[in-house]
């Protein structure tokens, strides 16, 4: 809890700092008949990334960003030109640039909480995302969590300042491992890259990181654990931004279940994920 109090006064304090990224605002697109819909992302493995060999942005959420264009011109006859204006490092950082303007979106594996929609808008969620626990691939298999402290002696967890992975890890701690030692860090590469070497560590991230780590050979090891039900995951934009109407007409049930939409997720994430996500 400590963590997200200081994630939330981060981003409400940063309201009062020049703005780093700009765009139009839908009123404005309306009025004019075109403009820019303005994205500042946080690179997460087949949703946002940008391919290191041609430079184009690609993924699940790249692709929907076009459909939702698609629907708008289509719609409303209005052209809007899809541009990634930023990338943010640290997860934080992102949310807080995305929240500064309210005519920029955030794209990356945002959680809705309850909490978050206290001081940020969501868009109807575009995903569902199951949580995974990962070792290093030497560590004890575990089934339930409350094999954890027995299996995992000596092992310390990291998770990432400000996500809802917090929660898990701080779960894990309260109720099945009381001293457990836990750090915190920037993003899911960074402690995907620790798994590698560090036999004694242990994490909860989103399926598609784990995705991802699975795509590059890593030696990491998922657990036969229930976390819980997926989180659904959304773009996100400041409170007062415009914005938010127009996608909760495009983002529908029968878009989600459209063979559009299905085959968005088969081309990004393999035909596996299709029924983790349905």
């Amino acid at each position: 809890m400590r963590y997200f109090l200081i994630v939330v006064i981060l981003l409400l304090s940063g309201t009062g700092y020049s703005q780093k990224y700009s765009g139009d605002s839908w009123a404005k697109i309306k009025s004019h008949g075109s403009g820019t819909l303005s994205c500042v992302f946080y690179e997460t493995p087949g949703l946002v990334f940008r391919d290191p060999s041609s430079g184009e942005m690609k993924g699940v959420c790249v692709d929907v960003l076009s459909d939702f264009a698609d629907y708008v011109n289509n719609k409303y006859g209005k052209k809007i030109t899809i541009k990634f204006v930023g990338q943010e490092q640290i997860f934080t950082n992102f949310l807080n640039e995305s929240l500064k303007s309210p005519h920029v979106m955030g794209i990356a594996n945002v959680s809705i909480t309850t909490e978050r929609k206290k001081y940020m808008a969501f868009s109807p969620p575009y995903m569902k995302n199951p949580m995974v626990l990962l070792t290093h691939k030497s560590a004890p298999s575990i089934s339930e969590l409350s094999e954890i402290r027995t299996k995992f002696q000596g092992f310390t967890a990291e998770t990432i300042t400000g996500s809802t992975h917090v929660r898990y890890i701080n779960d894990i701690k309260e109720n099945y491992y009381p001293d457990l030692k836990i750090t915190y860090t920037t993003g899911g590469a960074v402690i995907l890259d620790k798994l590698q070497t560090n036999t004694r560590l242990f994490t909860v991230l989103d399926f598609t990181e784990y995705f991802d780590a699975v795509k590059k050979q890593m030696p990491v090891k998922r657990h036969a654990i229930d976390l819980g039900q997926p989180e659904e995951l959304g773009f996100i934009m400041a409170k007062n931004s415009d914005w938010a109407p127009l996608w909760n007409e495009f983002l529908t049930t029968e878009y989600l279940t459209s063979i559009r939409y299905r085959k968005i997720i088969a081309d990004n994430l393999g035909h596996a994920f299709l029924a983790l996500v349905n």
